[in-house]
């Protein structure tokens, strides 16, 4: 008598339960992409927007070399450093070159643009005394939208079009101070001083 061989081979639970751990599997290697590619676009958007605030502040440097007087009234021949308030006053202001190729606005990546459709990161300064008639703190802040949040174009973008415009930087001040901000923001600070003539 022949012993008869039997088949092998998997059941229906078998193959379901493989493949729903397959599925979970691939949900989690998609969800890992997901993240992977929204920290890169916010490291991307952190780098262009830290760049963009030290161009702000070597701006503010080269605006200083106006600055050969060693008083108040010797600002007056700057473009930027003019908007310094007397002692112990501070505001936020929206730079405007007299350069047309520079501006408050930039696209997203890093070039400046005065379109306000395509201004991504924008670029405020405040300029303070620290030594009346000598030094003065040059701060700049670049803001732009978290994801999802707006860009220039919707409905929601309320800052962008306001960017250049006076009085729109106290509420951008208060967007980035309210307890949940539609913005993410870089700052960064200089000093400047006057620079005798003939140096």
């Amino acid at each position: 008598m022949r012993a008869t061989r039997k088949r092998a081979g998997f059941t229906l639970i078998e193959v379901m339960m493989a493949l729903a751990i397959m599925g979970v599997g691939a949900v989690g290697i998609m969800a890992l992409q997901q993240a992977s590619t929204r920290g890169n676009m916010q490291a991307r958007q952190m780098s262009t927007a830290t760049a963009v605030t030290r161009t702000w502040l070597e701006r503010a440097r080269r605006d200083a070399l106006g600055w050969n007087v060693n008083q108040v009234a010797g600002i007056a021949m700057t473009q930027y450093l003019v908007n310094t308030p007397p002692a112990g006053g501070s505001g936020w202001f929206a730079p405007t070159p007299a350069v047309t190729q520079e501006s408050w606005g930039f696209d997203w990546f890093g070039r400046d643009t005065r379109v306000s459709s395509a201004m991504q990161f924008c670029t405020h300064l405040q300029t303070r005394w620290v030594v009346v008639g000598q030094v003065i703190r040059v701060d700049a802040r670049t803001f732009w939208y978290r994801r999802g949040d707006g860009t220039a174009g919707s409905s929601d973008g309320t800052l962008f079009p306001n960017c250049a415009a006076g009085g729109a930087e106290g509420a951008v001040t208060a967007e980035l101070t309210s307890a949940a901000p539609r913005v993410h923001a870089v700052q960064a600070s200089t000093l400047v001083r006057w620079t005798p003539q003939g140096r």
